[in-house]
């Protein structure tokens, strides 16, 4: 029965572990392809993760004494554990933090207008009007037979010339 139950904890603080460390991967593959509303609900399942894990590593910290009578060699074995999650869990907190900061800066980055983002992008000084406006997309197509877009007024005024002619 013991032995039952230090296992079940033992096997409690490898499951919280993997949750954390898969929690870390989604959360970043969500701010990775811009889902800002799932990265924050994965940002709350990591933080009850982590809550989890505390919580279980304190048990059994509080019985190591009778779980290292039931299975011995259970004290070493959680420690290269938790030192090789610790070095993985900086690993991946790394990654994270990275993650979040460019997202936040591609957040802050759209919500700017053209002009600022002009400065932003390393321009000497904020784009004038007439700049902006022969910024701004225009209405493209194809030329007839040809690959390269060409304007709508000159198109038309091909055609013009070809009916003229």
């Amino acid at each position: 029965m013991a032995r039952a139950q230090a296992n079940e904890l033992l096997q409690a603080i490898a499951v919280a572990e993997d949750v954390i460390v898969t929690t870390i991967e989604r959360e970043c593959e969500a701010l990775r392809t811009g889902r800002m509303l799932a990265a924050e609900a994965l940002q709350l399942r990591l933080a009850d993760a982590s809550r989890l894990y505390l919580n279980t590593s304190r048990a059994a910290r509080a019985s190591l004494w009778t779980i290292e009578q039931v299975l011995p060699g259970t004290q070493e074995l959680l420690e290269e554990r938790r030192a090789a999650f610790a070095a993985l869990l900086k690993v991946e907190l790394a990654v994270l933090a990275a993650e979040r900061a460019a997202a936040d800066a591609m957040r802050q980055f759209r919500g700017i207008d053209p002009a600022q983002r002009a400065l932003a992008d390393g321009a000497d000084r904020p784009l004038s009007d007439r700049t902006r406006r022969a910024e701004t997309p225009r209405d493209w197509r194809l030329a007839e037979g040809g690959t390269r877009p060409v304007r709508r007024n000159a198109a038309r005024r091909r055609t013009r010339q070809r009916e003229a002619s």
